[in-house]
């Protein structure tokens, strides 16, 4: 059987196989530079520190949702390139109108509100989303080019600069040397992938009229994924937030350690699958082919690889953690034996959902990220008296409606070969 899902996965007509090992290969390899920082950031900085550090990065995050409306997505769907180019130039705009509204409120958060961020950090917090932002829209287009390779090399070249910076930061005991690594590697990405795509293919002029036009066509984008991203962010980000608010940020600093562990699967496969999946099922999709064999494959293989895991983290989650950061954070590996399944969820599952945008069904995907969001906001009105039965309850809500969000995607397929069918008979 996993011979069968192996060909079908490699030896495919439009090469996923081959793309989704490009992309993996690349993002590993950048990843491994911050893993390998690990053992000695995690000794540079106290956790009080990381959980600062994992607020900016959350707060980080609920903005570059915004950034681009979700037009990003969009350009890889335009059959002619010239419109995908005038969808790059909305994304760069939206981004800078979003940039010029985050300084704003940065500045005046830093005066009047009392935050475990500094005001230094603050300040960098619009700058980095804006560097990222430029990024995210080039990038697209070299993924819409089939440039995965390129792709791949622009995420090593961002932790290079992020890790190095974290780095040098350390040795001089400087307190917001984490966010500035976060800033310069998303300026290093940004400059980068212009100047790949500007290689590749002439920029072109900005056309106002056919920008009106391209928004207006795939203003379902905004109207029906910006909100689910938003809230999917919030997700992804609430435990950081629950934890600061009913506990401390110590705390916090631990559940970043346990986050950034647990997300290394994520991080390698996971993005990976995401962006050439999209490619592809959008491509498949356009011309008519089945998809839903396809998807059972990829479900089965992310689902191995999550029982491994669960397996690794349940019998040596602990150590593991002592010996990557210090004994100080073998609280991380302890958080992490019940977390795990959450990731593992999300390992599966997220990294198909792109194909709910792929078949448009936006409502459908909105439907499940409100009802996801209302779940887990639940908890910040529940109050428990130790972090671990917060995590459980957390745990148990993410692996449910992860399998609810299977479910549907698996049912959308199908639905759409036996759509499909009845068109071309």
């Amino acid at each position: 059987m996993l011979k069968k899902i192996n060909k079908r996965i490699f030896d495919a007509s439009d090469g996923i196989g081959r793309d989704i090992f490009i992309l993996s290969f690349g993002v590993i390899l950048a990843q491994l530079i911050p893993f390998l920082l690990q053992p000695v950031l995690k000794r540079m900085f106290s956790p009080e520190e990381f959980g600062a550090y994992d607020v900016f990065l959350k707060t980080f995050s609920i903005i570059v949702a915004f950034s681009c409306f979700k037009y990003e997505n969009a350009i890889l769907l335009p059959k002619k390139d010239s419109d995908a180019k005038q969808l790059v130039y909305l994304c760069l705009f939206l981004a800078l109108f979003v940039f010029l509204m985050s300084l704003i409120a940065s500045i005046f958060v830093g005066f009047f509100v009392e935050l475990p961020l500094s005001r230094t950090a603050l300040i960098i917090l619009p700058f980095s989303v804006l560097f990222y932002s430029v990024f995210n829209a080039f990038n697209m287009y070299l993924i819409r080019r089939k440039k995965f390779t390129l792709s791949s090399t622009n995420k090593i070249s961002r932790r290079f600069f992020e890790g190095a910076t974290q780095y040098v930061s350390g040795l001089a005991k400087y307190s917001n040397g984490l966010v500035f690594g976060d800033l310069l590697g998303n300026l290093a990405q940004a400059i980068y992938s212009f100047w790949k795509v500007k290689k590749i293919s002439p920029i072109g002029l900005v056309s106002k009229t056919k920008i009106k036009d391209l928004a207006t066509e795939y203003r379902e984008l905004p109207i029906y994924t910006l909100a689910p991203n938003i809230l999917n962010t919030f997700v992804l980000g609430s435990l950081t937030f629950l934890i600061l608010i009913k506990f401390d940020i110590r705390q916090v600093g631990f559940i970043e350690f346990t986050q950034k562990i647990l997300s290394i699967p994520s991080v390698f496969i996971s993005l990976a699958v995401s962006q050439v999946v999209f490619q592809r099922i959008s491509q498949m999709v356009i011309r008519g082919k089945k998809i839903l064999s396809l998807l059972i494959s990829l479900i089965v293989i992310l689902s191995l690889m999550s029982i491994v895991f669960i397996v690794l983290i349940e019998s040596f989650g602990e150590q593991i953690f002592e010996l990557i950061g210090g004994k100080e954070w073998g609280t991380s590996g302890k958080y992490a034996k019940t977390l795990v399944y959450a990731s593992s969820s999300m390992l599966i599952f997220s990294p198909l959902g792109k194909v709910l945008i792929a078949l448009k069904k936006f409502k459908i995907n909105s439907a499940w990220e409100l009802g996801k969001f209302v779940a887990i906001a639940f908890l910040f009105f529940l109050n428990y008296k130790s972090i671990e039965q917060y995590i459980l309850v957390y745990s148990i809500l993410i692996v449910l409606f992860y399998l609810i969000y299977g479910g549907i995607i698996i049912y959308q397929a199908y639905k759409y070969q036996v759509e499909n069918n009845n068109k071309t008979q």
